[in-house]
């Protein structure tokens, strides 16, 4: 049966629902009188004691459904009537009337009941109803308010994203000049002592380039819904932008794909930089993978330089953390924390590092065999 013919066959229903429902006094009377004509003429003048009473049920059910169970007194009424008719026919109350006489009154009570308790639900439902209505209501005026806040923000963040961005971009071009200066300047300071200032001043000057690059990433995390990447592809694509011969990387990653924030890309790079900056004698790195535990999988970083102390491999991930900016570690949980992936350092010093980068069922896959 498709929707259009259930809305018909409950269209019906409902109209003779209400019908029978809905009291009427003048018509109930009229079966009232249409029962006592029964009585007198099929019962008292054709003898016929039986069939005529089954009308009787019908109006004990049309009295119960309207007026619920005060429709006993109609079936006492007409219980008395059969009883005092036996009684002229017979010359004597029947076992046979007392019993008919008494189902009128528990037909009037069920029924009675059963409607009372209808229209107590009818009467929950449609308060019910009104609740959800203004609910609903104050749903919409609050939608609406979200509406209006989530555009003032939008508005808002476009703003200062514009106007973060021009501020980016002209400090990044003054630093730019300004360590081309120093860089001339190198080339004509003979002082050693002068020239050691200089290449402070370079260090702190190249600091504040990352710190900017940072503060660029950083407002692009979250920004665009995650994605399924290819571990392996977003490591080659680093290599090859890699003058060679700095570090080797190796990958045994069989094809695996995550589903992380498109700035997935800075884990790797940032964890590769970390090594060439901070290994010290780094020259091979390592990227596999192994299963764990609750059908999750570590993806393994390593690599062969001096390692972490143990007191530190908390703290490395702490924004401010490290020889430089300290802001890589920070980043790369950040990153990963955007899907529930987390990071953690296994390696033991003095044999090179080992990031172990814990990720939960569903946040990765393997491609399927052909």
């Amino acid at each position: 049966m498709n929707d259009s013919e259930i809305r018909k066959n409950c269209e019906v229903t409902g109209t003779w629902w209400r019908l029978l429902t809905e009291p009427h006094p003048v018509k109930l009377a009229l079966l009232v009188i249409a029962g006592m004509f029964l009585e007198f003429y099929v019962h008292y003048t054709l003898g016929i004691s039986v069939v005529y009473t089954h009308f009787y049920y019908l109006i004990i059910v049309i009295a119960g459904l309207w007026y619920g169970k005060r429709a006993i007194w109609i079936a006492l009424f007409l219980g008395s009537l059969h009883i005092a008719v036996t009684d002229l026919i017979t010359g004597g109350i029947s076992h046979e009337a007392l019993v008919r006489a008494l189902m009128f009154a528990i037909v009037a009570f069920v029924v009675g009941t059963v409607a009372e308790q209808l229209r107590c639900y009818q009467a929950q439902l449609i308060r019910q109803n009104r609740e959800l209505q203004v609910l609903n209501e104050n749903l919409k005026d609050a939608n609406t308010q979200l509406e209006m806040a989530r555009g003032s923000f939008e508005t808002a963040n476009r703003k200062l994203n514009l106007l973060s961005g021009i501020t980016r971009h002209d400090i990044r071009n003054q630093l730019t000049g300004l360590l081309g200066y120093i860089g001339l300047m190198k080339e004509q300071v003979s002082d050693p002592d002068l020239l050691a200032l200089v290449e402070k001043e370079e260090r702190v000057a190249g600091h504040i380039v990352r710190q900017i690059e940072f503060t660029k990433n950083y407002e692009e995390l979250g920004v665009s819904a995650p994605i399924w990447q290819d571990v392996a592809m977003s490591i080659n694509a680093l290599k090859s932008a890699r003058p060679p011969g700095i570090v080797n990387i190796t990958t045994k990653l069989d094809g695996l794909e995550v589903y992380a924030d498109p700035l997935f890309l800075k884990v790797n790079e940032n964890l590769i930089d970390n090594s060439i900056r901070h290994g010290e004698r780094a020259k091979n790195i390592t990227v596999s993978w192994l299963p764990y535990s609750n059908n999750a999988i570590a993806l393994v970083y390593e690599d062969d330089g001096v390692g972490i102390h143990g007191e530190d491999k908390e703290r490395i991930f702490e924004k401010g953390f490290g020889k430089n900016t300290g802001l890589g570690l920070f980043l790369i949980r950040e990153i990963l924390a955007i899907t529930g992936i987390t990071i953690r350092e296994r390696g033991t010093y003095g044999k090179g590092v080992r990031f172990e980068i814990h990720i939960p069922q569903g946040k990765y896959r393997f491609p399927e065999p052909p």
